[in-house]
């Protein structure tokens, strides 16, 4: 969606709030993921965690949860944009395209963020029950 300023559509992404939203919904997951990333390798290679345990599970739980809800909104509210568009877009016109295709790729990384918020969650509950993240 960010790379059609080179073709001769009239249509711009710019131009649609809801696109806007699914671009900046997916930049902002796409560096929180980068950070999580970050922190587990740091994690796994010094043995230790950023935050405390009990923060870091939480901390954890709760932006996987808000993320996850993010990017369901902002694909749904592009999805919406889409359809209502299907009659400006004809013949497959480049920008159509590539919106299906931004939109498709969100909800492919909102199902991705929905399975890390379920393994966050269940740091949590074992953290809870047995006073480690761990299920060990």
């Amino acid at each position: 969606m960010f790379t059609n300023y080179g073709v001769s559509d009239s249509l711009d992404w710019l131009n649609f709030d809801a696109f806007r939203y699914v671009f900046v919904a997916n930049m902002i997951v796409s560096v929180y993921s980068l950070f999580e990333m970050t922190a587990a390798v740091w994690e796994i290679s010094r043995n230790a965690t950023l935050l405390p345990e009990i923060c870091q599970v939480w901390f954890d739980f709760i932006h996987d949860q808000v993320f996850a809800y993010l990017l369901l909104s902002a694909n749904s509210a592009g999805t919406e944009m889409a359809r209502a568009m299907k009659g400006t877009c004809t013949d497959g016109t480049v920008f159509c395209v590539q919106s299906d295709i931004a939109i498709a790729l969100g909800f492919f990384g909102f199902l991705f963020s929905g399975v890390s918020a379920l393994l966050s969650g269940f740091r949590v509950v074992c953290f809870i029950i047995n006073g480690s993240r761990f299920y060990v």
